[in-house]
């Protein structure tokens, strides 16, 4: 009789420390999901507002870069560009997404304007007259370089940034000033193309910093984001910077979760009553075996299966127009590393190599080892052939100018890159016609290597 007292003592006692337990584990399971849920809501918020700030970069400098040369047009040989001035400006505009006009001021006086539609009354216009213009000349005159003034209100509706650009007819000594070119570019169109507005989950505010780096200027969004938030990022302009801030918001509806966290005890110590140490065995296991059949062993980078997991998952988006170009990566030879230095060695290098890549490319980019000596970079969104270029020349540099120190020696590294750029309709079959044509550019970056004797 004792020992079957003690029996169902030493039972109960096992029951109440596996409830106990279960229930601890239930408890932290649904506090970590809740958490998860959170952060990965401001983790996805944060990117959006990462692409809004780099697409607010990219859309300045572009046009901007691009009114520099008209303005150096001008600098070389201002009469041609008076005698050609509709034409040219025509020809400027088209290639131009942001710029509402421009308009040409020998010794800050405006004497040309394209399109002079609506822009009638500017002819004539002496900036000496203007003091709040005539300042934003002066310090493009003194700087010997463009000045972004803006954003303002304009007379004929709408915001807009106005780029300031000295002319002078002695490049490169830049003493003799001739005159300004003025480029109008839309605020309004800026601030649609980042997508700024349709930010959700966050409260934003937008800031220009002063001349002087110290005044600041609340160009958009709500001013109280600027004494409480949550996400800062500075935004570089030609000659000088803006900020931009978040503030999180809307959390609650993922916190609301709390109120289902009873029922989720409840039911779960019940079923760990029945299964706890099973379900944590499988789950387990899952995802470890799912991790290593998707990661490459050696660089701990996608392998090939997960690339191919990646494209089929862009390419299933019901044929939605999707762009993205695909860079091919093959170290120049690999196999005199390894003839030279040992297996060892290439293994090496080829961890260093996902290491480069890394660092040289975006956090949003996706990288795989397709095997061997063969990589494959995803990047998403970009399609514009000289951003494409200078990404494989920065990838390049970095490589050529990064050699593995190998048991006291340098081992020289070099890269032959081609790439793919897909602008089109979601489809699943032509997957392996990109990585074809991709892989294609590569052997042709790499002939020519060999033929300038680069490799």
């Amino acid at each position: 009789m004792k020992s079957y007292k003690l029996s169902r003592w030493s039972y109960g006692v096992l029951t109440i420390a596996y409830l106990f337990f279960s229930y601890t584990v239930i408890t932290l399971t649904t506090d970590k999901f809740i958490d998860n849920q959170v952060q990965q809501e401001k983790e996805a918020i944060q990117h959006d507002i990462a692409l809004v700030r780099y697409s607010i970069e990219a859309n300045i400098f572009r046009d901007t870069y691009l009114a520099d040369s008209f303005a150096s047009v001008v600098a070389l040989d201002p009469q041609f560009a008076i005698h050609n001035w509709n034409k040219v400006g025509e020809q400027f505009l088209a290639k131009a997404q942001l710029i509402r006009n421009i308009s040409l001021a020998p010794n800050d006086v405006i004497h040309y304007v394209y399109p002079l539609q609506s822009n009638e009354k500017a002819i004539g216009l002496d900036f000496r007259t203007v003091p709040h213009q005539y300042k934003t000349v002066q310090i493009a005159r003194q700087n010997k370089k463009v000045f972004l003034a803006g954003p303002l209100e304009l007379v004929q509706g709408g915001k807009a940034i106005i780029a300031r650009y000295p002319i002078f007819t002695d490049v490169p000594y830049n003493t003799q000033y001739w005159g300004g070119l003025s480029v109008v570019i839309s605020y309004d169109k800026l601030i649609a193309l980042s997508n700024l507005h349709n930010i959700k989950g966050a409260d934003i505010a937008l800031v220009a910093n002063g001349h002087d780096e110290i005044e600041q200027r609340l160009i958009e969004g709500n001013r109280a984001v600027l004494s409480d938030f949550d996400i800062q990022y500075p935004i570089s302009l030609p000659n000088g910077s803006w900020t931009l801030f978040a503030k999180y918001k809307d959390l609650h509806e993922i916190e609301n979760i709390n109120s289902f966290k009873s029922l989720f005890m409840t039911l779960g110590t019940i079923i760990f009553a029945a299964g706890f140490l099973l379900i944590v065995f499988f789950i387990s296991n899952y995802f470890r075996a799912q991790k290593h059949s998707l990661q490459d062993d050696l660089t701990h980078l996608p392998n090939r299966r997960y690339l191919f997991n990646e494209l089929n998952r862009i390419m299933a988006k019901n044929s939605a127009n999707i762009v993205f170009t695909i860079l091919n990566i093959d170290l120049n030879k690999f196999k005199k590393i390894n003839d030279t230095y040992g297996h060892e060695a290439g293994d090496a290098v080829l961890k260093h190599i996902a290491m480069l890549l890394q660092k040289s490319t975006r956090s949003s980019d996706f990288i795989s080892r397709m095997g061997g000596d063969e990589f494959i970079v995803i990047l998403p969104r970009m399609h514009n052939p000289d951003d494409v270029e200078q990404l494989i020349d920065k990838i390049q540099l970095l490589i050529k100018t990064s050699p593995l120190q190998w048991q006291g020696e340098q081992i020289p590294l070099s890269s032959s890159v081609g790439f793919y750029t897909f602008k089109g309709k979601a489809d699943k079959s032509i997957i392996h016609e990109i990585l074809s044509k991709a892989d294609k550019s590569m052997y042709q970056n790499k002939n020519e290597m060999r033929a300038s004797d680069q490799l």
